[in-house]
């Protein structure tokens, strides 16, 4: 008979056949803070051999995680991981990501800020010509510079095309009667065609290498004073308040849109070719989509301006910013996200807002002013503070177009002049304007006028 002791021993460390006999402590690491009991291993001999770091941000480290290991209000220490690359799963990238995020931070704000670049803004312009018998009417469309560096011009019955290094203008067509004018040129997106509008409700497209006609589109039943294109589709706008889209490949009208109460008096499309914007005498701006088909389905009706709304740019860096400029019962500037349908931004110019541009090179927007300062403006984008004023004009400036290089813009007068003006200068790849999502304030560039 075994003995009571035997018994005894038997029943208190008695283990299923199914495990294995322990005869020894095994401490559970679950329940012990290595990362504490590590971080005053390291301090101990820190203190022992009197070793010091000489690298600012590893002392600024050792700080945080010294602090965050302290015992918090529960009693509990936080867990903390120690000096190891990321093996822990997501927890521990994210622990990791959020350290090495505050070093990076500490560096950036102890660095040194970039020097200001220099840039001269001229306060004249580097050519200027006359062009005698222009139409001095703020809902026409009558400059236009193409990509092959041709400026397109409406004068009277005619139309010319004069390149900027050329000594003279070259006559493409003539109409011959007041109704038959022509009122809207636009250029193709490869320059190589040109669309002209009528007062009689007529367009054209003409061939500029061959010199030659080769589209005529009727449609429309009074002036076409807004044109513009979207690759191989042709966008008019009309006073009977209807814009049609043309298939220049096949000589169709596509289809129309109707929303404007007035004459359509500004056409955009956005530089992805996806939105159209329009504005009108209405004073209302209508945003289409390209894919819409249907005539009065549009994305967006922005009804803030109180006057006519014949300026209208799309931000190259920005997909979804459009600029508008209101006449002179409004003489402002709004900025619109075409995304949420919201304005961004409103600027009080002090003058009607006859035309924009959106310079991809400085990131900045240029308005053309008529009544009553009759000049040109320059404003940073996103802050909207006013960089220069360009004053050489003795009339209002009715129209405004950008070079294909974009670093010139030409401004047509009803002063009978043509100006262009050196506006940018080309960036290193390395300092090209990026697009930031945020609309913070830019602050102002130093500037040198001369």
């Amino acid at each position: 008979m075994p003995s009571p002791l035997t018994r005894l021993r038997d029943r208190e460390f008695y283990s299923p056949p199914s495990e294995p006999p322990a005869d020894r402590f095994i401490p559970t690491r679950a329940l012990m803070d290595l990362d504490l009991a590590r971080n005053s291993l390291y301090a101990s001999r820190r203190q022992d051999t009197g070793a010091t770091t000489t690298s600012p941000d590893a002392s600024r480290y050792r700080r945080w995680v010294e602090e965050n290991l302290r015992a918090g209000p529960d009693g509990k220490s936080f867990r903390m991981l120690p000096f190891r690359s990321p093996r822990g799963g997501d927890r521990c990238r994210r622990s990791l990501r959020l350290v090495d995020d505050m070093v990076e931070e500490a560096k950036e704000s102890s660095s040194p800020a970039p020097a200001p670049r220099w840039r001269c803004i001229p306060m004249r312009p580097s050519l200027v010509f006359d062009v005698p018998g222009m139409t001095t009417d703020f809902y026409l469309n009558l400059l236009d510079w193409g990509k092959e560096n041709i400026l397109a011009m409406a004068l009277g019955s005619s139309v010319y095309l004069r390149k900027e290094e050329g000594t003279s203008a070259q006559q493409l067509l003539q109409r011959t009667g007041g109704t038959a004018c022509p009122t809207s040129v636009a250029w193709s997106c490869d320059g190589k065609r040109l669309a002209v509008g009528f007062a009689d409700s007529q367009i054209e497209v003409w061939d500029i290498h061959a010199m030659h006609r080769i589209r005529t589109f009727g449609g429309h039943t009074d002036r076409v004073g807004s044109l513009c294109w979207n690759d191989n589709i042709l966008t008019s706008g009309s006073r009977d308040k209807y814009i049609i889209n043309y298939d220049v490949r096949s000589g169709k009208g596509v289809y129309h849109l109707k929303g404007h109460r007035s004459e359509v008096c500004g056409l955009r499309w956005s530089p992805d070719g996806l939105r159209l914007a329009s504005g009108g005498n209405d004073n209302a701006i209508y945003v289409w989509h390209s894919l819409n088909i249907e005539p009065t389905k549009f994305l967006y009706r922005f009804t803030e301006h109180t006057a006519a709304v014949r300026a209208l740019a799309w931000c190259p860096l920005k997909k979804n910013r459009l600029a508008s400029g209101g006449g002179t019962a409004d003489r402002c500037i709004k900025l619109w996200n075409t995304e949420t349908g919201t304005c961004a931004k409103t600027t009080e110019t002090g003058s009607q807002v006859c035309a924009l541009v959106w310079d991809r090179h400085e990131n900045e927007i240029i308005s053309a002013h008529g009544y009553s300062n009759n000049q040109l403006s320059l404003w940073s984008y996103p802050s909207m503070e006013k960089v220069a004023d360009l004053k050489w004009h003795t009339s209002r400036v009715l129209e405004l177009s950008q070079s294909p290089d974009g670093l010139k813009v030409a401004s047509a007068s009803a002063d009978e002049t043509v100006c262009l003006w050196k506006i940018s200068e080309p960036r290193s790849p390395s300092k090209k304007v990026t697009d930031d999502d945020d609309d913070s304030v830019l602050s102002l560039k130093r500037l040198q006028i001369r």
